[in-house]
């Protein structure tokens, strides 16, 4: 810290408070809904290959000792113009050890394991629910002192079930996903407080295909804020290609809002 304070002598007295900065980070995201939801009315012709989508998640968790946590998350996920709407829950155990594989150097690994409820409610396509258990493994090291890099690798085993009778599908793929996360906090703020700026790429490998949402890459820059130790927020404009049928295809613009508190 004392690196920055250097830079930064008088940092308190020109940033603003956090809670200004907080408003400020929900003014741009309701600015950006604002601005999308005005293109749901009809338009003659639409020429975009893009969807538009909004996804927000509410995950509390509880550490329960022994480096170990139960995390869950309840989200709501739509899409512009308004044809489907998608409830998600999702629950997860996960330990971590610094002595798992590696030794050598510092670092994290975690493995986790859960599953996923997924409601589909649709105007143009068949309403679906799923069952989605999940088994995974991270890794995770310090590669500058405010640089994280973390690398994941997940299972999933998709069981998904609609209104026709014999349409029942079992899907399968992996997840490999790489992140890197810039750390501010202390920067002008509490030693726990600041922004922090997260940037994910996630490839899908679908083994057994399913008949919706065969996700193909993720690109996910965002911006996040610090509350403090166990209370943050997270603000992402992704990309994501998804495949739905053999020949359907889609190019989404997804705009997510994350709440994490710890309990």
């Amino acid at each position: 810290m004392a690196a920055y304070k250097c830079f930064l002598p008088k940092a308190k007295y020109f940033l603003c408070p956090s809670k200004l900065w907080l408003a400020v980070l929900f003014c741009c995201l309701y600015a950006t809904t604002n601005l999308y939801a005005q293109t749901e009315e009809p338009q003659e012709e639409d020429t975009s290959d893009f969807t538009r989508q909004l996804w927000v998640d509410f995950r509390p968790y509880w550490n329960i000792g022994n480096n170990q946590r139960f995390t869950l998350e309840v989200g709501y996920r739509t899409i512009w113009p308004k044809h489907w709407h998608r409830f998600v829950t999702r629950l997860h155990y996960q330990y971590t050890t610094d002595t798992l594989l590696f030794k050598a150097f510092k670092h994290k690994e975690t493995l986790y394991a859960g599953a996923g409820l997924f409601f589909l409610s649709s105007k143009n396509d068949i309403n679906s629910f799923e069952i989605r258990p999940h088994q995974g493994y991270t890794f995770a090291f310090y590669w500058a002192p405010r640089f994280e890099f973390a690398q994941s690798l997940q299972l999933e085993e998709r069981f998904m079930f609609t209104e026709l009778d014999d349409d029942h599908v079992f899907g399968m793929r992996l997840r490999y996903k790489v992140k890197g996360t810039i750390g501010l906090e202390g920067v002008g703020f509490g030693e726990e407080q600041g922004f922090y700026v997260p940037l994910e790429i996630e490839f899908f490998f679908n083994l057994i295909k399913s008949t919706q949402f065969n996700d193909v890459i993720r690109i996910t820059p965002g911006i996040g804020y610090k509350i403090n130790k166990g209370f943050k927020i997270e603000a992402n404009a992704a990309y994501h290609y998804t495949k739905y049928e053999v020949y359907e295809r889609t190019n989404d613009i997804v705009f997510r809002l994350k709440v994490f508190k710890k309990f």
